[in-house]
């Protein structure tokens, strides 16, 4: 179903990018791997009502229509240092908005948004005076029940994101070219964070627009696709004038691998020939691929300088996803949970 009320969290102008015709698209659902020829682009990446008020799609629309230009700039450019500071800033607003605004987003949120609001009816409850002891213990009993709405929270994540937008303008962007004779692919969460500086952290987030190490990837076309680095940490081999050349059919494949773990619903490409192709690689991720959530981790804080409680303290983060990501072309160190280093890049201490 499509309509007015059918709201896209990936615009259908991206889509078109990897469409033969304008109108469908190739896909692969996630769940069982089936592939489906000619998927219509108006019924994908979206939702019934996805956004709660059809004038915030509107307004997304606005913004896309910005965005697209550069966007359309940079796929006929090839080389992101040629792009105007207007159509830049563009570029990197659309990609923090983009990665801010899909369902795997929401899903991923949600455990946060959730702690916290039990946290407020907690405290709400305890504090209550119209209330009996036994009616409290009730409703305390039933706090794991409660679920935050996702819909104005993600709003709120989306302003957030796009005026944080600016804080990816210290990464190096390259422009990956695909010479191979397989595509590049995206999924209904095309615009992924990964660090592979700090591939080995689990214990804290690593995938801040802040943070060391932070790469974004984003597929342009089935032939491009763009790379955000963070410059101090990785050395790109065979870069010439922000491109690279990918001649390796391993790295075009780590790439689609990576968008399919970071989806939530679908894969998605360009032409059927490939549904084999794109099928393949699905069988030997599944095991591994998992539904997108958040950490939140709850225990005592104490003050650095004194050692005093300072009670329980609320700690939410993004893991990494499940996959090793190798490129031949990016060398760089690993960092695991032992190293105690800043976590920020430079540009923000």
């Amino acid at each position: 179903m499509a309509g007015e009320d059918n709201q896209h969290f990936v615009p259908q102008f991206y889509f078109r990018g990897f469409s033969q015709d304008g109108r469908s698209i190739c896909a692969l659902i996630r769940r069982t791997g089936k592939t489906v020829a000619k998927a219509s682009i108006r019924k994908q990446a979206s939702d019934i009502g996805f956004y709660g008020d059809p004038t915030v799609e509107k307004a997304l629309s606005d913004v896309e229509g910005e965005c697209a230009g550069a966007l359309r700039e940079l796929v006929r450019l090839q080389n992101p240092e040629l792009l105007s500071p207007e159509h830049y800033t563009l570029v990197l607003v659309w990609l923090n908005l983009q990665r801010s605004r899909t369902m795997a987003a929401r899903r991923m949120s949600q455990p946060m948004h959730d702690k916290f609001t039990r946290l407020q009816l907690e405290m709400a409850i305890g504090h209550a005076t119209d209330l009996d002891d036994a009616k409290k213990r009730e409703l305390l009993g039933r706090l794991d029940e409660v679920e935050a709405d996702p819909i104005p929270l993600q709003l709120i994540e989306m302003k957030i994101a796009m005026e944080l937008s600016a804080s990816l303008s210290d990464l190096r962007p390259l422009v990956l070219l695909n010479r191979t004779t397989r595509p590049f692919v995206f999924g209904d969460a095309p615009v992924v964070f990964y660090n592979g500086l700090c591939r080995d952290v689990k214990i804290r987030g690593v995938l801040g627009t802040q943070s060391s190490g932070l790469m974004v990837f984003f597929p342009l076309t089935p032939e491009a696709a763009l790379v955000l680095l963070d410059d101090a940490h990785y050395e790109v081999k065979r870069g010439c004038a922000n491109q690279v050349q990918v001649r390796d059919l391993r790295d075009v494949a780590s790439l689609n691998k990576l968008q399919l773990h970071a989806a939530s619903t679908c894969l998605y490409f360009s032409n059927p020939l490939f549904a084999s192709y794109v099928a393949d690689l699905w069988r030997q991720e599944v095991r591994a691929l998992k539904d997108p959530a958040g950490i939140v981790v709850q225990a005592p804080g104490f003050a650095i300088e004194t050692g005093e409680s300072m009670g329980e303290i609320v700690h939410s983060f993004q893991p990494q996803l499940p996959y090793r990501l190798n490129l031949s072309f990016i060398r760089h160190e690993v960092l695991g949970d032992g190293d105690r280093r800043d976590m920020r890049r430079a540009t923000y201490r």
